[in-house]
Parts: structure tokens; sequence; C-alpha cells
């Protein structure tokens, strides 16, 4: 017989001194796991009683009966298709919407007193805008306007937007609204005022520059801290009265290029330009188009529900093949908020125009109070005084009330 060591019984002695207190702590744990679950097991039956006598026993006790507790010493059993239940789940609000696009309703009322050198009514529904919105897949965006007027049904914007293209590119494909300055990138529910400047009505056509065609933008990364933009569009070339068409390569150009930054937390400012090229209408010589504009925005936080201010100036210059001098036009404009619902503004108005080779100039002055009882609609009063050919003068008042239903998506800032 083999005779332990001084060392030898040693080891012994420290291994059981660590290993009988480990294997009777593994089995205390074993037996508080037991424990839980027998106290689970309870739990589950008191809430099965409970059931059966809230539903009268017949359904809770059919539910309850096939569930099946797993435990060690119970594998699970084995499930067949045949063992499948359907649930018929309420329908998801999130799922039907992406079947269903965003739709909205935007009224405008017109009414008019005064001199009538437009031929308006004194009441008339003055534009219905139909708008639906949704995202076509996880890339791109669908958007349609659709503008109906006593005159007319006509689509004034759209187009498919695509947000994720490579190289920081979105993209715009269908009919929009050319990006060049801001008034001609308004719908009419987005303009502070009842009437278009005259300067969009005598250089961009009376319904603004809009054509069917593709616009690429991208963000340009600066020092400056400021947001800037650059934008490149091409349309089919069709404006009528600006722009037209007399071969298939007569297409209509435009670039904007945008520079927006703070100055204060209270304030921003941003500066646009813009230039445009295209035949005239029937392909008769070129129209050149340069543009800028300026916006200061001026909202404190401390009252930003009861006072702000936009001043804008926009300004085009015009070189036409038919006439042998440059034509200029420009607005400026304040908008001052008096209160929380209350808007107050003014605006001056001049635009060349010609006839027979005769340079001729419009002006226009106005002055408009808005009331806004909520963000679905607002009612605007204002006085408009236009001088044309440097001739005759026209007094007008325009009451103007617009109203919105249904869900309308934000519009470019």
């Amino acid at each position: 017989m083999t005779r332990r060591g001084p060392i030898s019984r040693a080891f012994l002695f420290l291994f059981l001194v660590i290993a009988l207190p480990a294997a009777a702590q593994e089995e205390d744990r074993i037996s508080r796991l037991e424990q839980k679950l027998d106290e689970l097991l309870r739990q589950a039956s008191a809430i099965r009683e409970e059931l059966n006598a809230l539903r009268g026993g017949t359904e809770a006790a059919q539910t309850l009966s096939e569930v099946e507790l797993v435990t060690p010493d119970s594998p699970p059993s084995a499930t067949s298709l045949a063992d499948v239940q359907t649930v018929d789940n309420q329908a998801s609000p999130g799922a039907a919407k992406a079947l269903n696009p965003d739709m909205s309703v935007v009224g405008t009322l017109l009414s008019h007193a005064g001199d009538n050198f437009e031929e308006r009514a004194p009441f008339a529904l003055d534009e219905v805008e139909v708008a639906l919105e949704a995202f076509i897949d996880p890339y791109a965006k669908g958007r349609f306007f659709i503008a109906v007027t006593p005159e007319e049904v006509d689509v004034e914007e759209g187009y498919a937007q695509f947000v994720t293209l490579p190289w920081g590119l979105t993209a715009k494909a269908g009919k929009t609204k050319a990006t060049f300055g801001k008034a001609n990138t308004w719908h009419t529910h987005n303009r502070p005022w009842a009437d278009q400047p005259l300067m969009v009505t005598r250089f961009l056509g009376e319904e603004g520059l809009a054509d069917v065609g593709v616009s690429v933008s991208r963000t340009i990364d600066n020092p400056f801290g400021a947001f800037i933009e650059a934008t490149g569009e091409v349309y089919s070339g069709d404006v009528e009265g600006t722009f037209g068409r007399g071969a298939d390569n007569d297409l209509l150009y435009n670039a904007h290029l945008k520079f927006f930054r703070d100055l204060t937390e209270n304030s921003n400012v941003e500066v646009g330009t813009s230039w445009a090229r295209g035949t005239l209408p029937e392909g008769e010589g070129h129209n050149r188009l340069a543009g800028v504009d300026v916006t200061y925005r001026w909202k404190p936080l401390s009252r930003a529900l009861y006072n702000s201010l936009i001043a804008r100036v926009e300004a085009i210059a015009a070189e036409r093949s038919d006439f042998d001098r440059a034509l200029y036009g420009y607005y400026a404009s304040l908008d001052y908020q008096l209160a929380r619902r209350w808007f107050a503004g003014a605006r001056i108005d001049r635009a060349d125009g010609f006839q027979d080779d005769s340079r001729f100039t419009d002006r226009g002055l106005s002055a408009s109070l808005t009331f806004w009882p909520s963000q679905f609609s607002q009612l605007r009063g204002q006085y408009r005084r236009t001088t044309l050919h440097g001739g005759p003068s026209f007094n007008e008042f325009l009451l103007q009330l617009q109203f919105a239903i249904g869900a309308h998506g934000a519009h470019s800032f």
C-alpha cells in the first residue's frame, strides 16, 4: 500500500474544504429554483381560476389548458402545421397608411371691390388645390398637386422625389415649379399676399415658371457654418408667354444657388441667385433670366408665438432677343406679426414691359392684414394700387379666405 505524504494529504484536505461548500451551494441553488418553479405554477393556477370566474370558465380553461409549461424533466412536445392557430388582430394604422397617401384640399375664396382692370368677379372660388403625398418606397416620395380653377383643371406639380441618391444628391422628376427665386416656388396658399407680384407675372408668366423635367440638388460643405445648396434643372421648355420650343433640343435650363445662415439665435438670412435660359415662344430667339433674392427673418425665442418679422427683396433682369434693351423688375416686402394670430404686411412692385419696341414700366403698392384663426384657415384683406404703363392708376381691395382639410405636408422653407 502506497502511503500519502504530508503534501498529498494537505492537497486532499484543501480540495475537500473548497469542493464541499461549493457542492452544498449548488444544491441550495437548485432547491431555490425548484421553489420558484412551484410558486410560478401556483400563480398560473390562481390566474386560471380567476379567468374562469370572469369568463364563465369555458374559454379561459380551454386556452390555458393548451399552454404547456416546459420543465427540465418534460421536454417540449413537437408541433405541426395543423397546430398553428390564426389570430384576428386589428388592422394596423401604419400598415393601412402605406397603401393610402396623405390627402388634403386647400380652398381659396377671393372677393374683389374697386377698380377692375383684371376683370375679376365680385366673388370667386379662386383655386382649389388637391394634394396627394406618400412614400413610393424607402428611396423616393411621390407628390401631386392638382389646381382646380374656374377656367381649368391643371397639374400644378406632380413628381417623384429621390432622397437617397449617391454623393449626397437629391432629385425630382416630373412637373415641378422651377427653383427660380422665392415667389415662383410658392403655391397659392403659401403666398403672404392675395396676389402675385408684378415681377412674377411679367417675367415668369401668369402661372409662374413650372414645367416637366428633372431637378438635381446637392448641399455643399463649407467653413462658414452655413447651409449652401446648388440646384440644376432641365425642363421641356414650354412655359406660356415666357418660353417655347421650336425644336426638340430647345430645352429650358435653370440653375439656383442658395446660401442660408443664422445671424443670431433670433434671426437668419437667406440669399439666392438664379439663372435660366430657354427659347422664346414659337422658337423665335432666346430668353435669358437672371435673378437674386434676399430674405431676412427675425423671430425672438422669448416671443416666438406673438412677434416675428420677415423682409424680402427679389429682383430679375431679362434679356430677350426680340428686344434691344434689358428689362428689369423687383419687389420688396415686409411682414410683421402683431400678435399670436394677426399679421400686417406691405409690398412695393416694379416691372418693365415692352410693346412695339417701346418699353414701359408697371408699378404697384399694396398693404395687407391677415388673421389666422388656426393653421387650417386664414382671412386676409389687401389693398392694392397699380399704375400701368406709367399712365392710369387702379385702386382695388381684395378679401381672401383660405381653408384646408386633410393632412397637407410642409413645403420648402
